[in-house]
């Protein structure tokens, strides 16, 4: 009968025995990898996250506006999970079709909805123009 201690080579050192790659990360070739561009992502998951938090303090509901509030929460919400996806999923198309249509419809929310000129319908504009330009800068969806 054997053991685990009885079984186990101890005259070779231990990095002479290991068989299989190093325990470190060979970055020799990363110059040479292709990288996704995933920064204009990152730029419109932070701009949904703003829109989703920016609809409290714009006092929306305080001013009866739940129309503003709904709009700005649900396009926010939708924007993130759409990029959450396209961040987690590189080769996932279609996707960035629904990035353009949303920062489309936040730049013409505030002419259908009637904002006025407030601090929301700036909001919604800079956002929109921000949206719609990190899409269009953004990374191509890579055929698998």
């Amino acid at each position: 009968m054997t053991s685990f201690i009885s079984d186990q080579d101890f005259t070779t050192p231990a990095h002479t025995r290991a068989a299989g790659p190093p325990p470190y990360p060979d970055f020799s070739d990363i110059s040479s990898r292709p990288r996704p561009r995933t920064l204009p992502l990152t730029v419109i998951f932070l701009a949904a996250v703003w829109l989703v938090v920016s609809a409290v303090p714009f006092g929306y509901i305080g001013a009866g506006r739940y129309d503003m509030f709904w709009n700005d929460a649900v396009t926010g919400i939708t924007l993130a999970v759409v990029t959450a996806i396209r961040l987690l999923k590189p080769g996932v198309t279609g996707f960035a079709a629904v990035t353009g249509g949303l920062a489309g419809w936040l730049l013409m929310a505030p002419l259908v909805l009637q904002y006025g000129w407030s601090a929301s319908t700036w909001n919604d504009v800079a956002l929109g123009l921000l949206i719609l330009t990190c899409a269009a800068i953004g990374p191509e969806p890579q055929p698998r």
